[in-house]
């Protein structure tokens, strides 16, 4: 029973290592995913490595051709649609539900929100998407809906290779603390139509970006393979 934990466990972090650099583009669609090299790379056996790559499928994020190889995929546009759809159905009553409660400890998100504000002075753009999330995660946990945002996380990793090509543009992160502080405000004031409209303003923008990449960078989005 050991046994099975640490290679579930081993696997978990070379599944989150491998989605951080497919996300990132440090493995850009088309790349072969060579299981001895990975193996020798992350200093496990094949078991754990097997178990994280079927995980990257079934989330769309590596396309494996059996007795062939196995790719990271290109973008699915229907996925990051999807995962729109989820994020903006379930964000927006979880906020709302911010802006009801009574006395609430925003100290997590404005902490967060301050990180922001340091990693946006560094134009750490990269730094930025992970913080971003841990500021939806913080009041997903505030309202009680933790494990909505896990929900939301294991279906947004299409939605969030888009994030990462936007957040280099000019204002981006900008904008995003911006939207952050408008949200936080929203909450502290319990003014639910600010709320809600900074929210759906919020998680639309990758949506938007990603229709004029799909005809500025067609090739992140095609099925591409060796």
């Amino acid at each position: 029973m050991q046994q099975t934990r640490r290679r579930r466990s081993r696997a978990d972090a070379i599944y989150d290592q491998l989605r951080e650099m497919i996300v990132t583009l440090e493995l850009r669609p088309g790349t072969v995913l060579i299981e001895k090299e990975l193996c020798q790379r992350f200093s496990v056996s094949r078991t754990p490595v097997r178990e994280a790559t079927l995980r990257l499928a079934e989330h769309g994020l590596v396309i494996i051709v059996p007795q062939h190889a196995t790719f990271v995929s290109g973008i699915n546009p229907d996925a990051v649609r999807q995962a729109h759809f989820l994020r903006e159905n379930l964000e927006v009553p979880v906020v709302l539900r911010l802006c009801d409660a009574g006395h609430l400890d925003l100290s997590e998100p404005r902490a967060l929100l301050l990180e922001q504000q340091i990693l946006l002075a560094r134009e750490d753009h990269k730094a930025f998407v992970p913080l971003d999330d841990r500021f939806h995660e913080a009041l997903f946990g505030l309202a009680g809906m933790g494990d909505l945002w896990t929900v939301i996380h294991a279906k947004k990793a299409q939605l969030d290779r888009i994030r990462f090509l936007q957040a280099p543009e000019p204002g981006k992160l900008a904008s995003l603390v911006s939207q952050h502080e408008a949200i936080l405000k929203a909450i502290a004031e319990h003014d639910h139509p600010a709320a809600e409209r900074v929210v759906r303003a919020h998680v639309s923008g990758a949506l938007a970006y990603m229709e004029r990449l799909l005809e500025t960078r067609p090739d992140l989005f095609q099925i591409v393979g060796p």
